[in-house]
């Protein structure tokens, strides 16, 4: 089974159409080319799907790079540590 860690990943190269080495911490919204508004969307819907979570709008927001939305997930109930 896959981790949480590779689904999270998976989910920047499908949303954004990445390659598997540009997926890395220093990824963020507006400093990333395909992480634009319309990319943002992509990947919040994505990130939903995968994890079956609700991202409330006013997180949305928050998730702006790609340790924020781990730990947004972390709120959620996403557990990347212990698997």
């Amino acid at each position: 089974m896959m981790r949480n860690i590779e689904k999270y990943r998976n989910a920047f190269i499908n949303a954004l159409d990445l390659e598997e080495d540009e997926v890395c911490e220093d990824l963020a919204l507006g400093v990333t080319r395909e992480w634009d508004s319309i990319g943002h969307m992509t990947l919040i819907s994505e990130v939903e799907d995968v994890f079956d979570v609700s991202i409330d709008s006013e997180w949305i927001t928050e998730f702006n790079s790609y340790q924020s939305g781990m730990e947004l997930l972390k709120r959620l109930g996403v557990d990347f540590i212990n698997e």
